[in-house]
C-alpha cells in the first residue's frame, strides 16, 4: 500500500555511535519496506493475525532487536520511534477494513500487565473475529485520534483501562526487565500514574469535541477499569466504573512514593542481592 515517509519518523539524539547507526538503519527500513513489516507483523504468533496492534510488540519485527533480551534494552529506544510511526500506519489500515467492526482500546500505566490480559483474552475467545484491539498509552492528543478514526470508519470503541497499585506496577516493571531486557525511568512511571484520571478525561473532552452529539454526555465512551493490587487471572478481575479510582495522586507524590517502595524494596534485598533498578 506505499512506504511511510521518512519526516514522520522523529530522530532521537544519541551521543552513542552504535545508537545512532541501528535508529538511522530502521528508519530506512520502516520507511523502505513498510508492507513487508507490516505482513512481518502479522505472523508473529502474539500479534493473532495482526488484530492486536502494539509498539512494543512492533519493535520485533527489527531483526536487531529481535536477536536478544540484551539487544531489547541495548536498542530500544533506537527503534521506538521506527515502531510507533509502523504501528500508526498498521492501525490506520486495519480500522479502515469495514468488516472490522469494534475496536477494544486497552491503557493503563507501565506494569499495569497490559499484554498479558489481553493476550489471555484472545486465548479464551473473548474477542471475536471483527474485532481489533490496540494497546497504548492515553497520551493527548495522539490517543484521541486513534479513537476517533475508529469512530468514524463504523468502530465500536471500548476503552479498557488496567489500574494497578503503584508497588504492583515496580514489580513487574522490574520482573520484565530481568526477562526481556527493557527497563522503564522513573520520570515515566510517574508521568503515567499521575496522569492517568487527567488525561481519560481529556480524551473524553476530545471525543465531545469530534462529535457533537455527545457534547452532553459525561461518559461520551463506554469504559471499564479493572483495579489491581495483586497479579490475577483475568477472570478474577472485577470491573469498576469509578473514575475517582484512576486519581493517584500529583507527581510529586507519586515520585515521593517511588522513592519509598524503591527503599523498601532494597531493604529486603539488602542480603547479598544488587539494588533494584527499574
Amino acid at each position: 500500500m506505499g512506504n511511510l515517509d521518512k519526516n514522520v519518523i522523529r530522530v532521537k539524539e544519541f551521543d552513542s555511535l552504535d545508537l545512532q547507526r541501528v535508529q538511522r538503519e530502521t528508519i530506512e527500513l520502516a520507511t523502505t519496506k513498510t508492507d513487508e513489516l507490516l505482513e512481518q507483523y502479522k505472523k508473529l504468533e502474539s500479534s493473532h493475525n495482526g488484530r492486536y496492534v502494539n509498539s512494543d510488540l512492533m519493535k520485533m519485527v527489527f531483526d536487531v532487536y529481535a536477536e536478544s533480551p540484551e539487544n531489547r534494552g541495548k536498542y530500544n529506544l533506537a527503534v521506538t520511534n521506527s515502531a510507533a510511526c509502523l504501528t500508526n500506519e498498521l492501525f490506520t489500515r486495519t480500522i479502515q477494513n469495514s468488516s472490522n467492526n469494534r475496536c477494544v482500546f486497552v491503557c493503563g500505566p507501565y506494569g499495569a500487565g497490559k499484554s498479558y490480559f489481553i493476550q489471555s483474552l484472545f486465548l479464551g475467545g473473548y474477542f471475536p473475529e471483527n474485532t481489533i484491539v490496540y494497546e497504548g498509552s492515553i497520551t493527548p492528543p495522539a490517543f484521541g485520534q486513534k479513537v476517533e478514526l475508529a469512530m468514524k470508519n463504523s468502530s465500536t470503541p471500548l476503552i479498557v483501562l488496567l489500574n494497578p497499585t503503584l508497588e504492583l506496577s515496580m514489580q513487574n516493571i522490574q520482573k520484565r526487565k530481568e526477562e526481556t531486557g527493557r527497563g522503564v525511568i522513573k520520570s515515566e512511571v510517574v508521568e503515567k500514574f499521575a496522569d492517568l484520571h487527567s488525561n481519560i478525561l481529556a480524551l473524553f473532552d476530545y471525543i465531545r469535541s469530534k462529535f457533537p452529539q455527545s457534547k452532553e454526555d459525561a461518559y461520551p465512551l463506554p469504559f471499564q477499569i479493572y483495579n489491581k493490587s495483586r497479579n490475577v487471572e483475568v477472570d478474577d478481575l472485577s470491573i469498576s466504573y469509578n473514575l475517582d479510582d484512576l486519581q493517584h495522586g500529583t507527581r510529586e507524590e507519586i515520585s515521593q512514593k517511588y522513592d519509598q517502595i524503591i527503599r523498601q524494596i532494597n531493604t529486603q534485598q539488602s542480603s547479598g542481592n544488587s539494588e533494584i533498578c527499574l
